[in-house]
């Protein structure tokens, strides 16, 4: 598994890569129900990292690599396009393909994001998800 967690083993960083490419019209399945599941891991994720704030923690720099998701939700909602069924079936197939991916190269879903929010919490444990150490969030 590593200590480092790379981008491409979060599932918020495929469906914002996606969703990109929806608003530039080079996909064409609409992705808001996929932005839904991250926000909504998103806001859990920031429940669990507050409830459990430290001096050793940092929900800041948590938000901020976060936030994009928001802007990209509000651009596609507003949008106003209806959601179809193969919609919901291609949210399937992407979240079964992510899935795959992450067995493919032997590491753990549920790992991964304990791992992260471990790490948030406190920047001594868990797996972080950057050879860079995010030292300007850092409290000495």
């Amino acid at each position: 598994m590593g200590d480092i967690i790379r981008l491409d083993k979060f599932l918020s960083f495929w469906i914002i890569l996606y969703s990109i490419g929806y608003i530039f019209k080079i996909f064409p399945y609409n992705p808001i129900i996929l932005l839904s599941i991250a926000i909504a891991f998103f806001i859990v994720s920031m429940i669990i990292i507050l409830y459990y704030k430290n001096v050793k923690s940092f929900p800041l720099h948590f938000l901020i690599i976060n936030f994009i998701k928001l802007p990209i939700f509000a651009i596609i909602y507003y949008q106003n396009k209806k959601i179809t069924s193969y919609d919901i079936l291609f949210t399937i197939y992407f979240i079964v393909l992510y899935i795959i991916y992450i067995e493919l190269i032997c590491d753990n879903i549920f790992c991964i994001y304990y791992n992260l929010i471990i790490y948030i919490i406190n920047y001594d444990y868990g797996r972080t998800y950057s050879h860079i150490y995010p030292s300007i969030f850092m409290k000495n």
